[in-house]
């Protein structure tokens, strides 16, 4: 027997066990009232408060029974369950879409033009340097050179020569700030080629061999991947495919 039949049983029983109280009451309430027919009026006030009391009670319980029997009928199904009960998780189909990703760390190490522009970079870098220290030393070497020979100047001459100095000596931390300027540009102007080459190779590559639908950048310091597997890594064939291309441009 399952659950709904035993539920159906116990509520034909409560119905039959409230029928038999009911028809009890009735029965009572009939000898009640022959008994106060007898009696005087005011006492047959005085009892009538605890038959209507009674009759209400009767009511109301089994307006109840009928509740719960009606609330556990429509909850078989879980509609008046928890409104916080979670709903399942809806799963999204990819269908045909194909997703490759690329470890941008690995390219900027192995890719040979990457190599060459960090390389470039570094000379441009100690080309500024030496720059800067070679205007300041000159800075330097004037200033003692006027201390040892201005006394032998004129002074229209020796008051031109230290405001040469003095324009000089304030300007020099500008230079410096001047030449921080000059290599960032350079710097972003680099990684604005490397991004374009690698960028054109990928689309090349893909609208030869027709392969995915989206290919993602993941980098150890910086990405929105948090896990992929590996069979969706495809850096070493575009590290492969990328410095071939490099070979061949600077082969012409």
């Amino acid at each position: 027997m399952n659950n709904e039949e035993l539920e159906n049983n116990e509520f034909v029983e409560e119905e039959n066990n409230f029928e038999e109280e009911l028809e009890e009451t009735n029965n009572n309430q009939e000898e009640t009232e022959e008994i106060l027919d007898n009696e005087p009026k005011e006492k047959k006030k005085k009892h009538s408060p605890c038959i209507i009391a009674t009759g209400i009670l009767a009511t109301l319980a089994f307006i109840g029974v009928v509740v719960i029997f009606i609330m556990s009928f429509c909850c078989k199904d879980g509609s008046c369950g928890s409104p916080n009960a979670s709903s399942p998780a809806t799963v999204v189909q990819t269908g045909d879409l194909k997703i490759a990703y690329v470890n941008t760390d690995s390219v900027l190490a192995n890719y040979e033009y990457a190599k060459d522009l960090e390389k470039g970079l570094k000379v441009f870098q100690t080309s500024l340097e030496s720059n800067y220290q070679a205007q300041g030393q000159k800075l330097q070497s004037d200033y003692e050179n006027y201390l040892k020979t201005g006394d032998k100047l004129t002074l229209t001459e020796q008051k031109r020569k230290e405001e040469e100095l003095t324009r000089r000596q304030q300007e020099f931390p500008m230079l410096q700030q001047k030449m921080m300027a000059q290599l960032q540009e350079r710097q972003l102007e680099d990684n604005k080629k490397l991004l374009n080459a690698v960028y054109a190779f990928i689309k090349d590559y893909n609208s030869k061999n027709q392969k995915y639908n989206i290919i993602l950048s993941r980098s150890y310091i910086s990405s929105s991947i948090l896990y992929a597997d590996e069979g969706l890594d495809i850096t070493n064939e575009i590290i492969k495919g990328l410095n071939q291309e490099y070979k061949d441009i600077k082969g012409k």
